[in-house]
């Protein structure tokens, strides 16, 4: 959600400049060379942020990417004990069923 608000944010930034920099070309009485300066800065600007909300957004999914293989690893655990313990119960439910069939056998053979 907040990897949105940063997209949404830099649009809204990059909307802003644009509007800013068509305004200071029709109202202000400059020079050709000073506007471009202007508009150089402006896009230098704007390149710095894109780039910082950039490098805010690869920290994010870094963090997250950690995040998930930690938990990830986790569930596998969990899960990997729960299965032992499964099979652990079901080869003892196993054993004491071969033992009741072999007493029942024995039992039904009179022997």
């Amino acid at each position: 959600m907040s990897d949105t608000r940063a997209g949404d944010r830099a649009a809204f930034f990059l909307l802003g400049a644009t509007i800013g920099a068509a305004t200071a070309l029709l109202m202000a009485p400059a020079s050709g060379a000073q506007i471009r300066r202007r508009l150089v800065r402006k896009g230098e600007d704007v390149a710095d942020y894109l780039i910082d909300a950039g490098k805010e957004l690869l920290e994010k999914c870094e963090g997250l990417y950690e995040s998930s293989e930690e938990l990830v690893g986790d569930s596998t655990r969990e899960l990997s004990g729960k299965y032992r313990a499964l099979h652990d119960h079901s080869k003892q439910l196993l054993d004491e069923a071969e033992t009741i069939l072999r007493r029942a056998k024995r039992a039904a053979t009179g022997g």
